[in-house]
This record gives C-alpha cells, sequence and structure tokens, in this order.
C-alpha cells in the first residue's frame, strides 16, 4: 500500500526530530568535556580519596563522545535509507545535505531540491 504524502512528510518530521536530538547530544557532550570532566572528578575524589579519577572519567567521557558521535554518524537519510553525513571514504557532520542523494537537511519531502526548504 503506497503511503501519503502526508505520511511520508510526518515520517520526513521524525527523522529530522531524531537527528536533531543526536546533534544535540552530542554537541553538550563535546562543550561540556573539559569542565564536566574536571567537576566529576573533583567529586569522585571528595567521596573517594583517590588520585586516578580524572583521567578514569576523561576516558570514559571521551568514549561516550565516540559513542554518541558513531550514532549520530550512522543516521540515515529519510529519502535513500544511506548514511547521511558519511560517504566511503569520510564523515562531515556539519553536512547540509545528504552525502548519497543531496537531500536537504531538514527537507519537508523526500522530492525538495537541495537547499529548498
Amino acid at each position: 500500500m503506497p503511503e501519503t504524502i502526508y505520511e511520508k512528510n510526518l515520517a520526513f518530521e521524525a527523522a529530522w526530530r531524531d537527528l536533531e536530538r543526536r546533534s544535540r547530544m552530542l554537541w553538550l557532550l563535546l562543550a561540556a568535556y573539559l569542565p564536566g570532566t574536571f567537576l566529576l572528578a573533583w567529586v569522585i575524589n571528595t567521596l573517594f580519596p583517590q588520585h586516578t579519577s580524572l583521567p578514569l572519567v576523561g576516558i570514559v567521557w571521551m568514549a561516550a563522545i565516540g559513542w554518541v558521535g558513531f550514532h549520530m554518524a550512522r543516521f540515515a537519510c529519510p529519502r535513500c535509507g544511506a548514511t547521511f553525513f558519511e560517504n566511503w571514504y569520510f564523515f562531515k557532520p556539519l553536512r547540509n545535505t545528504c552525502a548519497h542523494c543531496d537531500l536537504a537537511r531538514r527537507a519537508k519531502s523526500g522530492d525538495a531540491a537541495p537547499g529548498a526548504d
């Protein structure tokens, strides 16, 4: 049964909301890396007297950034289903069009031209 234009638009809107959530989480982790690492290490050192918490917290935080970045890199284009940000050789997280079908980011439907919002 073919999808109606309304159903396709809803699918596109849900996909873009998912992408915005992934993007926000990545930028939040990146921006809060230094203050968050030092604050969390200070709290851990206050509660449990040890001096290895800063490197451990830093490594765990970097692993979280890597996991969220990988999750964002695997975002599937709503039109073609391929990865939106990466082609076979490069990942560009600030890309505004799909790496494969040139669908503009935040396009309302699959037949929108690049840059047409």
